[in-house]
């Protein structure tokens, strides 16, 4: 237990750390084009200096075992109690914003198996899992889906059980002793939904057109049961690094909820009446505030980002999931991924990066303004 609390002493310092080069960087700067933006920054960030290691890192430990855990990695062995969880604790908002991260994040992560296709690996799948209303699909379907004609069938095959593997989806076989065309046996693999996932989506998703006696899947099924599929199997073998696809998954879902952290922990800003962008029909300002171009320069976002990355992989995986966070590869990939992150996260508005203000940031916003205050007030 001491080794622990002296690992998150650690991590709680080299936060405080990456704050004190951000504030740095931040005031020898003047690259400002909203007035006030660069001082509430600034004064956000003193304030995190202060109040992030207070209590053990209270904040940490709220946002994330709270938050984020809750609802999308939740404390459990069973899978289906897992996808039953996050599949309730998602809204419309989040489903859009963070299926777009983490679509991003799977098909990048799969990309070797639909390398000859233009369309995200997620949307394929739902599209061959939506024409069976027993959500059932032959391997031949995947082959011709996502298989290589300049690959070997073996490659495909072992990509495929990868992907298999990746969304906690099961195999069966049905062997036929004398195939009518060859008149030899033939093993056809199925790929399916656990039994228990396949009754949870037949009572969600299947529509019985009485007037035709016929079953069919609803269009509500789509990519979020995958992205729910795969947090879930995340979630309940987060120690099984082979399972959940190693260092690559690790690293890739630590980025993400960091950057979802520190977004949540940005201050909402106001922008003078005359700003174009509250003239533009796509920016809603009751869901939406600008983040000035300066706060996501490379030298503040990665100073914060790198601890950060660490602190969620520790307070996710504990210290497996930590010695997966090399710092090399953080500073060779971060900025890298953070500009493609940022891009599905957020929108441009002429200009202007916008946060949309989904469920998590503000529940997690909300959290920071709750501790700190009551911090002061102690």
């Amino acid at each position: 237990m001491e080794n622990q609390d002296n690992t998150w002493k650690g991590l709680l310092q080299d936060f405080s750390k990456g704050i004190e080069i951000a504030v740095e960087e931040l005031e020898k700067r003047d690259v400002e084009n909203i007035p006030g933006a660069r001082e509430a920054l600034l004064q956000r960030l003193n304030t995190m200096k202060i109040h992030f290691p207070q209590k053990n890192g209270e904040i940490f430990i709220s946002s994330i075992n709270k938050k984020i855990q809750e609802a999308f990695f939740p404390e459990t062995k069973n899978f289906t109690e897992a996808f039953k969880k996050i599949l309730k604790s998602r809204s419309h908002e989040q489903d859009f914003i963070i299926n777009e991260l983490l679509n991003g994040f799977v098909t990048s992560k799969a990309k070797a198996i639909a390398s000859g296709s233009q369309v995200p690996i997620i949307n394929r799948m739902v599209e061959a899992f939506s024409k069976r209303n027993d959500f059932h699909i032959v391997d031949h379907q995947f082959y011709a889906m996502f298989g290589n004609p300049n690959k070997p069938r073996s490659y495909i095959k072992k990509q495929l059980q990868d992907l298999v593997n990746m969304f906690g989806l099961v195999s069966k076989e049905l062997v036929i002793e004398k195939d009518l065309r060859k008149s030899e046996k033939k093993i056809y693999t199925f790929y399916t939904f656990p039994k228990e996932i396949l009754k949870i989506l037949e009572e969600k998703y299947i529509i019985i057109d009485e007037e035709l006696g016929q079953a069919y899947v609803s269009e509500d099924f789509d990519r979020n049961v995958f992205i729910c599929m795969f947090l879930a199997n995340l979630s309940i073998n987060r120690d099984d690094l082979d399972i959940i696809g190693g260092t690559f998954t690790i690293n890739g879902i630590s980025a993400i909820f960091a950057l979802i952290l520190l977004l949540s922990f940005m201050p909402k800003i106001s922008v003078d009446e005359t700003n174009p962008v509250l003239r533009d029909p796509s920016f809603d300002e009751q869901n939406m505030s600008v983040i000035p171009k300066s706060w996501m320069m490379k030298q503040i976002l990665e100073p914060l980002l790198e601890p950060l990355i660490k602190i969620v992989a520790y307070r996710l995986g504990g210290g497996l999931w930590l010695t997966k966070i090399i710092d090399s590869e953080i500073n060779k990939r971060i900025m890298f991924q953070i500009r493609f992150l940022l891009k599905d996260v957020n929108r441009w508005i002429l200009g202007n990066l916008c946060r949309v203000e989904i469920p998590i940031f503000v529940e997690i916003a909300n959290l920071f303004a709750e501790i700190t205050v009551g911090t002061d007030s102690d």
